[in-house]
């Protein structure tokens, strides 16, 4: 009668190490070369473990310039103006009587896995400013709570930027960046799954596994060859000496003892 045909992978992983055992039924197979065989179907299940437990524990973030706009008055009392940067801020002139502060448009960018990106995590935009006055104090106009982090800046150092986020996303419009003004407005985050670069870092994971095992299991297996190699020479050693191969007793006196007379064990015969 056939067998019948299944595609549980338990089953099927069983009936390969069954066909393996059965063709190598002949040669020298000893535990050590089955366990190697055993570690290639158990490294897999713990590869995709692993693989998302790198997902939830193991991040690797990245932030992008996508914009620099400066901001500053004609004159004191003026409107606050702003202007979008196209060249290295460095060596551009600031255009303004009264420059102000520097806002740098800002996208973080979160990626989960190791080594390839399982998941992708699009932060909400950031727009750091940085004020001429206090170079060290840093507000974020796209964060709910800027209203407190300005108002601080008002208090330390006479600078009032409460419209600076209307003005650089005034200057985005302008500058025909609406994708950059609506992403600011939305606040949202967005997250990507891909399901191939999770299969990818299993198969990389299992791959890593299985090898790792079998070099742990060759190496446990050398450590054994050479405690017994060292064993066997260290009871030829005693018997050569006329002592028990087991406890040292001495038996010179006995010519091919079958049994130590001290400890019991049988040493010929």
């Amino acid at each position: 009668m056939a067998r019948r045909r299944t595609w549980n992978p338990i089953t099927i992983i069983r009936r390969r190490l069954q066909r393996i055992e059965r063709q190598s039924a002949t040669r020298n197979r000893t535990p050590w070369t089955r366990a190697v065989d055993w570690c290639l179907p158990l490294s897999l299940p713990l590869g995709f473990v692993l693989a998302f437990a790198l997902d939830a524990n193991v991040s690797r973030v990245s932030t992008e310039t996508l914009a620099t706009v400066r901001l500053g008055r004609d004159d004191r009392g003026t409107p606050l103006r702003g202007v979008i940067l196209r060249d290295d801020p460095a060596g551009v002139p600031w255009p303004f009587g009264s420059p102000l502060a520097t806002v740098e448009i800002r996208r973080r960018t979160i990626e989960h896995g190791w080594p390839f990106a399982s998941r992708t995590t699009v932060a909400p935009l950031e727009l750091p400013t940085v004020p001429l006055a206090d170079p060290d104090v840093v507000v974020d106009l796209a964060h709910p709570d800027a209203a407190r982090g300005l108002l601080a800046l008002r208090d330390a150092t006479d600078v009032d930027l409460f419209d600076g986020l209307d003005v650089s996303l005034d200057v985005m419009t302008t500058e025909r960046r609406r994708d950059l003004v609506d992403d600011v407005r939305s606040r949202a985050t967005t997250t990507t799954r891909s399901w191939s670069a999770t299969l990818a870092v299993a198969a990389t994971l299992w791959l890593l596994l299985f090898v790792s095992s079998i070099i742990a299991v060759r190496g446990i297996q050398s450590g054994a060859w050479l405690a017994q190699r060292w064993r066997r020479r260290s009871m030829v050693g005693k018997l050569r000496d006329g002592r028990c191969p087991f406890c040292g007793y001495d038996l010179s006196g006995v010519r091919f003892p079958k049994r130590c007379s001290e400890c019991g064990r049988r040493i010929w015969g």
